[in-house]
């Protein structure tokens, strides 16, 4: 609950008095947090793992966005107490989130101006996730949709360390990214061992390397 942004200005007492509105959830790769339609009758802080929105329209797949630690998705449906408009979908080995029921929250929140101030600092950080999708999709070649995808995850998640090295503490198959930035995976492929061979960018099962990020910047002007 600490680390929670919700609960970010509460004190300890505080927190012990929220914590009957919540439970923990775990759940493994491809289990979903909720599926389209599904109430929205909870707020999800992810503790560990990554979630992947996404929409099914006859057999093709839309993904819409990817959510980490420290992330709650779909605020903005929460709030307005509408129903899921996507699966939430474990893109990761195995996902811990924080489940926080709406209705005591939401209550609280017309007398106590630190959770509509964490709310709205909620809703801000998902506009810029949708702006960086934009940013994504409009970027021109598949190379620079690729660049702009992992810099931003990079900026998201990515754990700087002193040597320059930027590692992203999960993986993606390159099916879920090419999806993502809808490129066909023989392409992806192609582009990530180019730069894997270059020593821009290292992917692995249950992470990404940015050996130096500024170099992968810098391939989107070239």
């Amino acid at each position: 609950m600490r680390g929670c942004r919700l609960f970010r200005e509460f004190e300890e007492r505080e927190l012990h008095e929220l914590m009957p509105w919540c439970s923990l959830v775990r759940l493994n790769q491809g289990e979903p947090l909720w599926r389209v339609g599904d109430d929205t009758f909870a707020f999800h802080h992810i503790v560990r793992g990554l979630v992947e929105l996404r929409r099914m329209k006859g057999a093709e797949l839309t993904l819409m966005a990817f959510f980490g630690p420290t992330e709650c998705p779909a605020v903005s449906a929460v709030l307005e107490r509408k129903r899921y408009g996507a699966d939430a979908v474990v893109a990761s080995a195995d996902l811990v989130a924080l489940s926080i029921r709406a209705e005591p929250l939401l209550a609280r929140m017309k007398t106590d101006p630190r959770i509509a101030i964490a709310m709205n600092h909620a809703l801000l950080a998902q506009m810029r996730l949708l702006h960086g999708k934009v940013d994504v999709m409009s970027a021109g070649t598949v190379a620079q949709r690729l660049a702009l995808f992992f810099l931003n995850l990079a900026d998201r998640f990515g754990d700087e360390h002193e040597d320059g090295e930027t590692v992203i503490p999960f993986g993606l198959s390159r099916q879920q990214v090419a999806t993502y930035i809808n490129a066909r995976v023989e392409t992806v492929i192609r582009a990530l061992s180019v730069w894997r061979r270059e020593g821009l960018l290292l992917t692995h099962r249950d992470r990404i390397v940015l050996p130096h990020a500024q170099a992968l910047t810098d391939s989107l002007a070239a």
